[in-house]
């Protein structure tokens, strides 16, 4: 499977209730795409619905599914899309009312994806994931703005 193209015929298991799921429902009708949606109750249901041949793929946010990919038991066996059909933002928690400490992360990370060293660290977290698409350069992009 290349892209939500791919599902057409398939059964995909994804959370109820989660953006993923909505984001896929729409990215199918956008692409004309029939797939049988099954219902999971977490991410290990999901996981065992493709191990024992319940589901042909299981959706969920990029980030989940290589954690689940680098600690699976059969890594081998698993493979991400090169298609996003959703963004999902994600933040860091700092203390409230602590605006230094906070534009103190804000302007590291800025710098990080600025000076493009964020590319080796996600490499050595992520890259046996394969590499980084559009997606994520653009979103290096738009980090990496000046304070």
């Amino acid at each position: 499977m290349k892209d939500v193209a791919s599902l057409g015929g398939k059964r995909v298991a994804v959370i109820p209730g989660t953006t993923t799921e909505k984001s896929l429902a729409e990215a199918m009708r956008k692409t004309a795409v029939t797939a049988t949606v099954v219902p999971v109750k977490d991410h290990d249901a999901g996981v065992a619905a493709l191990d024992g041949g319940t589901a042909d793929a299981y959706a969920s946010d990029r980030i989940i599914l290589v954690g689940i990919g680098r600690t699976s038991k059969n890594p081998e066996k698993l493979s991400l899309v090169d298609e996003y059909f959703s963004y999902e933002p994600y933040g860091l928690m700092v203390r409230r009312n602590d605006s230094a400490f906070r534009l103190s992360v804000n302007r590291a990370l800025a710098r990080l994806y600025r000076s493009g060293d964020v590319v080796p660290l996600v490499g050595k977290w992520f890259g046996s994931m394969g590499k980084p698409g559009q997606l994520l350069g653009a979103m290096y992009l738009i980090n990496s703005l000046p304070e």
